[in-house]
């Protein structure tokens, strides 16, 4: 144990290796569950075209993330190993500028290094794969503006948070941790209030959901569960890609609701309703706020364990660093403790399936047509093309909704 707390680079390449591993088993496992026939609850409403066409689909997401995740640790490890940390150091420090400035440059060049070596997986993502199956609508234009606007948030938003967060860090003493969880949680708050009014507009249109029998009937459920509704918009979603979906953001009379005009022209009134109530159900569960809590503290937790590691030189030599900078202790903390938060993951996601259900339980007790969300989610699997059947580990790490059969069986039990 010694041993490795002096030279920790093999524990550091143990854990990413082994998380990397997990991940690859997933999909591993997620493609041979694709073998099996669809049992008769699912073969019941997918017809066998779309049952294939689904396969494929799949499969061909589960080989890009398979090589994405693979080159991404390749990189990693040849950098790494290379020295690649120690010598960006060197290079920026070189500069003599203020400690905050030069961290702002270290983890810029290194979060401009990982979009670089994303950037072929992201275009052939969108381009091709989701081109090849029907679903991408993104020009090379609208793709390349939402790029500017990203990096432009980042510089403006990113920014400004990181150079507090390393000066709090810096200067707070031991209290440093507590000061740089409340700038994180004032961040995240404050995040909650301009992204529906100022962000998502960057990037979508919102329009007023037209006077007429849609807007009449979703005042109308409003008013009858007492349920508060500030605006109504639809999204052009269709501008990026067919896939369809719905939200709801805010809180009281500030609550905006937003229904993409996919989800307009593929659904009735009635599912779209369903859908609706769905998302109420989240508001009157009150889920948003439990997560915004849960996650406060699960960031306070981790800002806890920064303060222990920050001042551990093991963290910076395996690493291959011989002095200990603050910004590349912030990012060897991230790339170290990203594999044992995995778990962390884990139970935010089973959590979060578990609030699904109480959203569709509530959809299905409130709805104007309570088997409506039933049909509204077979519509939406097919469109979809959603994998039916994803293995349990794959839905251990990854699914933050439950699997459509599922959900399906538990809202059919409900309706008995």
């Amino acid at each position: 144990m010694t041993s490795l707390l002096q030279h920790p680079a093999p524990l550091f390449l143990f854990l990413m290796v082994a998380a990397h591993l997990l991940e690859m088993l997933a999909l591993l496992l997620d493609g041979r569950q694709l073998r099996h026939p669809l049992p008769p609850q699912l073969a019941a409403w997918v017809e066998e075209e779309t049952w294939q066409k689904s396969q494929t689909y799949t499969r061909a997401r589960h080989r890009l993330a398979f090589w994405e995740a693979n080159w991404n640790l390749l990189v990693l490890l040849l950098f790494w190993f290379s020295g690649g940390f120690a010598w960006l150091d060197r290079s920026v420090s070189g500069w003599q500028l203020a400690p905050w400035l030069t961290g702002e440059l270290y983890i810029a060049a290194l979060v401009l290094g990982s979009y670089v070596c994303n950037l072929p997986f992201a275009l052939y993502g969108t381009f091709h794969l989701e081109a090849r199956f029907g679903f991408n609508r993104t020009t090379l234009a609208t793709w390349l503006g939402d790029q500017g606007k990203m990096f432009a948030l980042a510089l403006l938003l990113g920014g400004p948070l990181l150079a507090v967060l390393l000066l709090v860090l810096q200067q707070a003493g031991t209290h440093a941790w507590m000061y740089g969880w409340a700038t994180v949680t004032a961040f995240s708050l404050l995040l909650q209030g301009i992204l529906p009014r100022w962000i998502l507009p960057l990037f979508n249109r919102f329009e007023p959901l037209p006077e007429g029998e849609l807007r009449q009937a979703i005042l109308d459920y409003a008013a009858r569960i007492d349920f508060p509704v500030g605006q109504i918009f639809t999204m052009d979603g269709s501008r990026r890609s067919s896939k369809a979906n719905a939200f709801v953001t805010g809180f009281g009379q500030q609550r905006r609701i937003a229904l993409f005009d996919t989800l307009i022209q593929q659904h009735t009134q009635g599912e779209l309703l369903a859908v609706l109530a769905h998302e109420v159900g989240h508001a009157r569960h009150h889920h948003l706020p439990k997560m915004l809590l849960l996650g406060t503290l699960h960031t306070g937790l981790l800002f806890g364990v920064l303060a222990l590691l920050l001042p551990w030189p093991g963290l910076y030599q395996g690493f291959l660093l011989e002095s200990m900078p603050l910004h590349a202790g912030l990012v060897f903390f991230g790339l170290v403790i990203g594999p044992i938060d995995l778990f962390a993951g884990i139970l935010f996601k089973a959590l979060s399936r578990r609030f699904e259900y109480q959203a569709d339980q509530f959809a299905v007790r409130s709805a104007p047509e309570p088997g409506a969300l039933i049909s509204a989610l077979r519509t939406l699997a097919k469109e979809n093309l959603t994998n039916l059947m994803p293995h349990p580990l794959s839905v251990l790490l990854h699914y933050s909704h439950p699997p459509v059969g599922q959900r399906i069986t538990a809202m059919e039990q409900a309706l008995r």
